[in-house]
């Protein structure tokens, strides 16, 4: 028995009017926006250069921290490194979680990126988001609910720091490296960090 004629077959039964994409089609998947540029930077091109690279983009929601932090500690396991897994996941969580705040506070549609540079025992974190208030380390008091991230954050990474980028996206981007070896600081040649 033949199989009834399609809804969006054309006048003669046996012709879709439009084509149709068989469920086996490959799906073409967009590349991930690259990091906005370092004005310092000297060769704005560095980054591509690191072997191992990932790329998260999330909404600026209370749940964002979490997707980060669980995307990163699948991402260093997947990369055998998940020896700092459980650090750089609480730094990025940390980082989020204040852009987060800052692109709620200033009732920003953007979204929140995160990339991951990876070169043997380096990683190196990059978190955008659209807002230009710098990130700052305060000391809190104990009574404090808020104001410990970024302490946590210069007290468990290799080093961190911020930029803002030139022209578009505009923004601020805060940048965190771990290491996963406890030796002297070996950074790749691709890096300026």
């Amino acid at each position: 028995m033949p199989c009834p004629p399609r809804a969006d077959a054309g006048p003669s039964g046996d012709r879709p009017v439009t084509a149709a994409i068989p469920a086996h089609a490959p799906r073409l998947t967009p590349a991930p926006p690259p990091i906005p540029r370092d004005p310092a930077a000297r060769d704005p091109g560095w980054p591509g250069r690191w072997p191992r690279q990932d790329h998260l983009e999330l909404a600026a929601l209370a749940t964002a921290p979490g997707c980060a932090r669980a995307h990163v500690c699948a991402v260093l396991w997947e990369w055998k490194l998940d020896a700092i897994g459980e650090e750089s996941a609480l730094i990025v969580s940390e980082i989020v979680t204040n852009a987060v705040l800052s692109t709620q506070a200033q009732r920003s549609p953007d979204p929140i990126r995160l990339w991951m540079l990876g070169d043997g025992p380096n990683v190196l974190f990059f978190i955008w988001d659209a807002t230009t208030p710098a990130p700052a380390l305060t000391p809190a008091a104990p009574s404090d609910e808020h104001g410990r991230g970024l302490v946590l954050v210069d007290a468990l990474c290799t080093r961190w720091g911020y930029y803002r980028p030139d022209g578009h996206p505009g923004g601020k981007v805060v940048w965190a490296l771990m290491q996963a070896l406890l030796q002297p600081m070996q950074h790749s040649a691709a890096s300026p960090y």
